[in-house]
């Protein structure tokens, strides 16, 4: 009986120390097609938290050479760290406002071929990440009014009520 008492503490302190270890992730980054036809994406933190960075990343989406191979088509994508942070708005994915610190890395806009990461991190309410995992055929896909969040299209509507129900 006290072995079977331990273990089952062991276990719930382990996955008490493990649950508690990194932030939780939400959907809470929409990517667009904007009016100009490049693709825009919508930072959506909860409530009026701010933004302490913003990460812009991709990588190949088939098993080919590893993109550090020479002759590997580079990556793109940007991050930008802030103090004070920042609230949430839609900006051009690849133009963010002059008034950021951005650090580019690669080319500067979508290429075919590659997965693209959006994600940023908002220090309150909790600690969170709000993420946006797509590619160049998923903006494709999109029709008018419809922006790609949570691994699939919606509708701005359906995208403000998943934000209200994860806040």
């Amino acid at each position: 009986m006290r072995r079977a008492w331990l273990t089952g503490a062991t276990v719930l302190v382990a996955a008490g120390v493990l649950a508690g270890c990194s932030p939780p992730r939400y959907d809470l980054v929409a990517a667009y097609n904007g009016d100009d036809g490049k693709p825009w994406i919508m930072l959506a933190p909860c409530g009026r938290n701010d933004i302490t960075s913003v990460h812009v990343s991709s990588w190949p989406t088939d098993p080919g050479p590893s993109p550090y191979t020479p002759g590997a088509q580079p990556a793109s994508g940007w991050w930008s760290d802030f103090d004070p942070g920042i609230g949430g708005g839609s900006l051009p994915l690849f133009a963010p406002p002059a008034s950021w610190s951005v650090q580019p890395h690669g080319e500067q806009r979508i290429l075919p071929g590659r997965r693209y990461s959006v994600e940023f991190y908002s220090p309150e309410d909790g600690v969170y990440y709000g993420e946006v995992y797509f590619t160049a055929e998923d903006l494709a896909g999109l029709g008018p009014g419809e922006v790609w969040a949570g691994d699939r299209a919606m509708t701005r509507k359906a995208f403000r009520e998943y934000r209200a129900d994860k806040c």
